[in-house]
């Protein structure tokens, strides 16, 4: 996958650093902060067929890559070189790394290293000084739409220099090791995971958006694989008796009071779920 090209990037920044107004300043902070967090997404767009973005924990850039880092790939931050060898399958393979060494080679790329706490303290002091107003306190002076000229182009010079420090043309991503896999029960979407990471129980989403499973998955006794378990509740139909089974992540967006309604495949009669506190006595 080809990275994006930041030298376009700069010069669009830098074209609108030259025209020197508060208001081009501002526009040019927008373009860095679209930038480092193109950075990240792309990323993550690498590994998105292992990890949902219902998996996520934070959105913000920084955490979103040292997620993937942690929970898929840990060179996904780290600079390398990649190269490869005309050296034949036919022949003997070398055996120690002074053989490997001792090839020749051909450069493929090289994946650009993102000093992620770097990036964040950039993009955070973006939307600080350039990309918010602040709340109004009885100190205040005048509101102004635009914040200070020369912080806000200092802040924009310090991203360009970041910017212009990332010398590379490829990204790689996945997992190199053991994968354990599935299909969706509903969607049937393939739902991937390193075995590295699920050494004990995982909560893991379907990485389709549109769909609303999730699983547990526990690892088997001895190493044998993981025991698939559909996250839901279940109701009991109350023209049939039947069992209707809803996924938890649907009352992950469901706020006090609001219903949810439920209709049964088998005999068609409808069921409405109230979110409501539910309170429990705990055992003396």
């Amino acid at each position: 996958m080809a990275v994006l090209d930041i030298s376009k990037r700069i010069g669009v920044i830098n074209a609108l650093v030259g025209e020197d107004t508060a208001q081009s300043l501002t526009y040019a902070a927008l373009e860095c902060r679209l930038t480092l967090e193109y950075l990240c997404y792309e990323r993550f767009k690498l590994s998105y067929s292992y990890l949902s973005s219902d998996d996520l924990k934070s959105w913000q850039p920084r955490h979103v890559v040292k997620q993937v880092s942690e929970d898929i790939d840990e060179n996904i931050s780290k600079g390398f070189t990649l190269s490869i060898s005309s050296h034949s399958l036919d022949d003997k393979l070398p055996e120690t790394k002074e053989d490997y060494e001792s090839l020749e080679y051909t450069l493929v790329g090289q994946q650009p290293e993102l000093n992620l706490n770097r990036l964040h303290s950039l993009w955070h002091g973006l939307a600080n000084i350039a990309l918010h107003i602040p709340v109004p306190t009885i100190s205040s002076g005048e509101l102004e739409i635009y914040g200070d000229k020369e912080k806000i182009k200092k802040k924009v010079e310090s991203v360009v220099v970041y910017l212009s420090e990332l010398k590379g043309n490829l990204l790689m991503g996945g997992s190199l090791g053991e994968v354990f896999s599935f299909n969706c029960c509903m969607c049937d979407s393939l739902i991937k995971k390193p075995v590295k990471y699920l050494y004990s129980p995982s909560v893991v989403n379907c990485i389709n958006p549109e769909c609303n499973e999730s699983y547990l998955l526990e690892p088997e006794d001895k190493g044998q694989g993981f025991k698939i378990i559909r996250r839901i509740f279940k109701f009991s139909c109350k023209g049939c008796n039947g069992d209707l089974d809803v996924p938890t992540n649907v009352f992950k967006e469901l706020k006090f009071d609001q219903q949810l309604n439920i209709r049964c495949g088998s005999c068609g009669a409808s069921l409405t779920v109230v979110m409501r506190p539910l309170m429990k006595e705990n055992a003396v």
